[in-house]
């Protein structure tokens, strides 16, 4: 059903110098939320924040569920820019999967998991590459696969920091819609980081952009808010 992420006067400085300066907004259980700036505007910082991952200098992040009671960070999925994966790695797109799954680390799948990684790999349109290699996946099926591994854990909202980068523009569409989708079926929150407004303005609710110390959280007149699907 989605949390509700609460940002209050929120500063941030790395290396001395200010990332984010003040930054407050809410983002209401199942928005979908687009995140455009120029490069070093805090876009990334900002989803560590929310992650708990990055502790700001100043402010509070409050994360609740559709109840009003609080939310566990567990209920974040997080998907970062790049990961750095071996071509050579001998794991199977299933298993990788299942790496993101909510149970103590161990070597195999049982049934039961399998099934999860199998409806998981479904969800995102890659069952055909369960079997196959993570390090010989193109990029635009290594992100299919690296989002059904967010997905293992069943989060309540997904932060996505870029995740078409790298991808050509057929491709960049169909992870835009797929996200798109998810949101819309589990009702949960994202937070889609883009350099492309108009690839994530097809879908976002509102559009939050940073600039040089200045932010702007605005209802956007996507498809979504017309009616449309």
């Amino acid at each position: 059903m989605g949390v509700r992420i609460e940002l209050d006067d929120i500063c941030v400085s790395l290396g001395g110098q200010p990332v984010l300066d003040r930054v407050s907004f809410v983002i209401e259980p199942g928005e979908f939320i687009g995140i455009i700036g120029p490069n070093g505007a805090g876009k990334s910082t900002l989803l560590r924040v929310i992650l708990g991952s990055i502790q700001p200098d100043s402010g509070r992040v409050k994360i609740t569920a559709v109840d009003g009671s609080p939310a566990p960070r567990r209920a974040i999925g997080y998907m970062p820019q790049t990961r750095l994966i071996d071509p050579e790695l001998p794991i199977s797109a299933a298993d990788f999967v299942g790496f993101g799954l909510p149970h103590r680390y161990r070597p195999w799948l049982n049934r039961a998991d399998r099934g999860q990684v199998g409806e998981l790999l479904g969800l995102v349109g890659a069952a055909h590459l369960a079997g196959k290699p993570i390090g010989r996946l193109s990029g635009g099926e290594r992100q299919r696969v690296c989002l059904a591994q967010t997905l293992a854990g069943d989060p309540e909202a997904l932060l996505l920091d870029e995740p078409t980068a790298s991808l050509d523009p057929a491709m960049q569409e169909q992870i835009a819609d797929l996200v798109s989708g998810i949101c819309r079926e589990k009702a949960i929150n994202v937070l889609f980081i883009s350099h492309d407004v108009e690839l994530v303005g097809k879908h976002a609710d509102r559009m939050l952009y940073m600039g040089e110390g200045e932010y702007s959280l605005n209802v956007h007149r996507s498809r979504r808010l017309l009616g449309g699907t």
